[in-house]
């Protein structure tokens, strides 16, 4: 999720590599999803991109052309295949080279959803980057998508993330999406594990009113009628800013589009970052918006984090970000479902960095290091990232288990299942 807003700028989904561990993870293996209907699932963002050193788009790059790290050490790697991993030029505490994975090897995507599917994750929105439509390794990650979604019984949909879109550089946007959507994501909704809901395609337009200085809210409308009314028709969810109820009265012209869409998906990522603040933000703000999509007849779907840290984006020593050993993902999971919303929107499942951002490149390109980002994959305790890098990497608290918050989604995936039957 290419993230530009300043309101959430400071805690977006920064910045650690992470791991792929096997062990002594509780597995619970799920039926088949439904993938007929939206309502009651378990959703993450899907990124999937991350690129060997050369192969362009590569998130993994602090700076072009250089070797990042760390991700997956000792017998971590066995859970990926050998020929989806690469070394990087960091040591690890074993003394071992830190590996990264690049995200459109068929072994990467393939146990990702094995993971969903062992922890009764539903599936997943794969982000289709504008500006990328055209890149081949996106489009071969989406038929690797379909394939292992099938094969798994997951669910998936496509999200268009309009962040990178200007309305001062428009006039091409809305033919390129169309075209995108036609030729390429149409025929991804003949699978039988493509969300659909009330008969009609599930298709997300993320990145509406988050900034006004730069996506005005006429071409906003523009891009919204024009893909609601494409064939077949989809199902539109709308990600929109935190606080959009706001722009009723600061900015209607957003708030109009809105209130058209089928589903209104609020970006969370940044108004809280401890249990107190995450408890502030569900009695002012969660509560109004559930209140309000219930009045205007829109469902709604709530974003959540497992947490970061911003150190490395504000490029200051600031103190580490903090997890708190699982229970701040945990607040948000457990208030969420006295909610009972329409679906649940996870953030992110392979958020490592994002060091491409322009915002933030000249602050990184000589620092190389990253830090914990809002993946909720395996991740690296902190004993474990790579002792020499300063001012040092962020894992995940020492102790504990890898595939922690995958299974902690998962728990609670399932309590929301049964809100639902």
């Amino acid at each position: 999720m290419y993230i530009v807003s300043p309101r959430i700028e400071a805690a977006a989904l920064i910045f650690f590599v992470g791991a792929v561990f096997g062990g002594a993870a509780q597995t619970i293996l799920s039926s088949s999803v439904d993938a007929s209907h939206l309502q009651g699932k378990v959703l993450f963002g899907y990124q999937g991109f991350f690129r060997r050193p050369g192969q362009g788009n590569d998130h993994w790059m602090i700076k072009y052309g250089e070797i990042p790290g760390p991700s997956t050490p000792g017998d971590a790697v066995e859970q990926y295949p050998q020929e989806c991993l690469f070394d990087t030029n960091f040591i690890l505490p074993d003394l071992s080279k830190a590996k990264l994975f690049e995200s459109n090897c068929t072994g990467v995507v393939d146990t990702h959803f094995r993971w969903m599917q062992e922890n009764s994750i539903d599936g997943i929105l794969v982000q289709r980057f504008y500006g990328q439509l055209r890149d081949e390794s996106f489009l071969q990650l989406l038929n690797q998508v379909r394939i292992a979604a099938e094969k798994y019984g997951r669910s998936f949909a496509v999200e268009y993330d309009l962040s990178p879109v200007q309305s001062t550089d428009f006039s091409g946007v809305v033919p390129e999406l169309l075209d995108d959507y036609t030729n390429n994501i149409v025929p991804l909704m003949t699978s039988s594990a493509y969300l659909h809901q009330d008969g009609r395609p599930v298709l997300e337009l993320w990145g509406f009113g988050i900034d006004k200085n730069k996506l005005y809210a006429a071409d906003c409308a523009a891009i919204f009628h024009a893909m609601r009314s494409a064939n077949p028709n989809p199902y539109v969810v709308l990600g929109v800013q935190w606080d959009w109820t706001l722009d009723k009265t600061q900015n209607p012209d957003y708030y109009k589009v809105y209130l058209q869409a089928d589903v209104i998906q609020p970006w969370a990522v940044g108004p809280y970052n401890d249990t107190d603040s995450y408890e502030r933000f569900y009695q002012s703000t969660s509560l109004t918006d559930k209140a309000l999509t219930d009045r205007s007849g829109i469902k709604y779907a709530p974003s959540i984090t497992p947490g970061g840290s911003a150190r490395n984006r504000a490029g200051k020593g600031e103190p580490l970000g903090n997890r708190y050993n699982g229970t701040y993902f945990e607040a948000q999971l457990k208030k969420i479902l006295d909610l009972k919303p329409f679906f649940i929107f996870g953030a992110m499942f392979d958020e490592f960095p994002e060091s491409e951002l322009s915002d933030i490149r000249p602050r990184l390109e000589l620092r190389p290091y990253m830090l914990l980002g809002t993946q909720v994959i395996a991740t690296l305790t902190q004993n474990e990232t790579p002792p020499a890098a300063n001012p040092g990497f962020l894992g995940i608290d020492n102790g504990m288990d890898h595939n922690y918050y995958l299974q902690l989604a998962g728990r609670y995936a399932v309590r929301f299942h049964e809100l639902w039957q």
